[in-house]
């Protein structure tokens, strides 16, 4: 029933601040290593989206 001391709570905010500058470092370097790649995908398909965007367009005046 002892309250947790000031020290273990302590200790346990670093680890958590720790793990969160981790998990962040992880996250842009995986950002890093997939952004233009995932832009380049997303490029085209956007420019996919905007020509079958023109053909129909196009043949609904036809």
């Amino acid at each position: 029933m002892n309250p947790r001391s000031w020290l273990d709570q302590l200790v346990g905010g670093c680890v958590s601040v720790l793990f969160g500058a981790a998990a962040l470092y992880l996250a842009v370097r995986l950002i890093q290593a997939v952004w233009v790649t995932a832009l380049s995908l997303l490029g085209v398909i956007g420019l996919v989206a905007v020509a079958v965007l023109v053909v129909r367009s196009r043949r609904q005046n036809w």
